[in-house]
């Protein structure tokens, strides 16, 4: 499409471009498949994500695993380019003036992601170092139009595109005991999460959009240190609960951002605290699992009209296991935080593939809640 799709692709590339992990939807492929649930089912390569403490909390005799995956969510359940398109695409200005108008306060939201991950088991300890690239942005239309002589003017009907890439490398660190013979494991994860700005303005009346400039829109604020914790108990031999805290230490930075039309906005990026709890039952050939945000976590992109999509998940998922070699998962994730819209709130569901190649080789993709859509794949290796 025209002036949005070229500028979150021109995002997704400018981002490529400064990262050696480029690509986030914040997911890796197995979980994702089971709709994103991860606290008491996350397997040894994706625990320094979801629950450090599930490193040490493994069915199978796996000592050694290595995990890559990327990853892209899109969310535009406000219908946002569909609403650009016509804009471009009508000559009456009089309709161009309503769509305008309409667009004001709607917001899109598309992420990148991707990850490394390198775990191994000691005989005491479980360990795991682990490297993220996340790019999440919000995009909404500024100094709209309130009459027809200025809706062709290109001060006019900005569309803004603020946000963060953010990259991560933690070592994780877990231990499991007995407590009222019951299997507990503990763990943790430090991290250094370094931050870059990324924004982007141009009017929607533009059908070149200028974007070859988009790179000296990408500012380095800096880093910052935070900590994940996590445990999970064995309730029976099939069942366990887990917890996990992210970003214990929280942190919050802020930028400038001056659109097409030289206006200056403070855009702020929140790292806040997040709360998760889990449940999962497991045997051979079955795993079921539910994750719940305790917590309504907004996004980390604020600025003015520019606002991300806040969440709290309830999320569902299965997996199927045919004697390791075969995965068939499908899952469904429930938007239910306050103060969003119908379509926010409207189900995502997710289904995904795991095949053992010589190599783990997984797949997942995600659809719902209005024009979200989604897909992860990774690879990796299992001993």
């Amino acid at each position: 499409m025209k002036i949005v799709k070229i500028g979150f692709c021109a995002v997704a590339l400018a981002a490529a471009s400064r990262s050696a992990i480029a690509a986030p939807f914040a997911h890796e492929a197995r979980s994702l498949g089971m709709g994103n649930v991860g606290v008491a089912t996350a397997d040894i390569a994706a625990a320094p994500f979801a629950n450090p403490a599930m490193l040490s909390f493994q069915k199978s005799d796996d000592d050694f695993s290595l995990l890559l995956t990327a990853g892209a969510f899109f969310s535009d359940n406000d219908g946002v380019i569909d609403d650009i398109d016509a804009f471009q695409d009508s000559t009456n200005d009089s309709e161009k003036l309503a769509i305008a108008k309409g667009l004001d306060g709607k917001v899109i939201a598309p992420e990148l992601s991707g990850a490394l991950a390198v775990g191994f088991t000691t005989e005491k300890y479980s360990m795991a170092v682990s490297a993220r690239v996340d790019v999440v942005v919000a995009g909404g239309l500024s100094n709209v139009s309130q009459n027809v002589s200025t809706i062709n003017d290109p001060t006019y009907n900005l569309l803004n595109i603020v946000g963060a890439q953010t990259t991560e490398v933690g070592f994780s660190i877990a231990r499991s005991f007995e407590l009222m013979e019951k299997k507990v494991s503990i763990g943790l994860t430090p991290k250094i999460v370094n931050v870059e700005a990324v924004k982007y303005s141009e009017s929607i009346s533009l059908d070149d959009t200028g974007l070859d400039n988009l790179t000296d829109d990408i500012q380095d604020l800096g880093d910052f240190t935070t900590l994940d914790l996590g445990m999970v108990m064995a309730v029976t031999d099939n069942v366990r609960v887990g917890v996990t805290v992210k970003n214990l230490l929280t942190e919050e930075m802020s930028f400038q951002t001056t659109d097409a039309n030289n206006d200056t906005t403070t855009t702020t990026l929140s790292f806040d605290t997040q709360l998760k709890v889990g449940a999962a039952y497991s045997n051979d050939f079955l795993t079921l699992g539910a994750d719940l945000d305790l917590t309504e976590n907004d996004s980390i992109v604020s600025s003015g009209a520019v606002t991300g999509l806040k969440r709290q998940n309830l999320s569902l998922g299965v997996e199927f296991n045919a004697f390791d070699y075969a995965q068939l998962r499908l899952g469904m994730i429930k938007n239910i935080a306050d103060g969003i819209s119908s379509a926010d709130k409207e189900a995502i569901y997710t289904a995904g593939v795991g095949l053992w190649l010589g190599f783990n080789l997984d797949l997942a993709v995600m659809s719902g809640a209005g024009e979200s859509l989604g897909a992860v794949v990774q690879t990796g290796f299992k001993f």
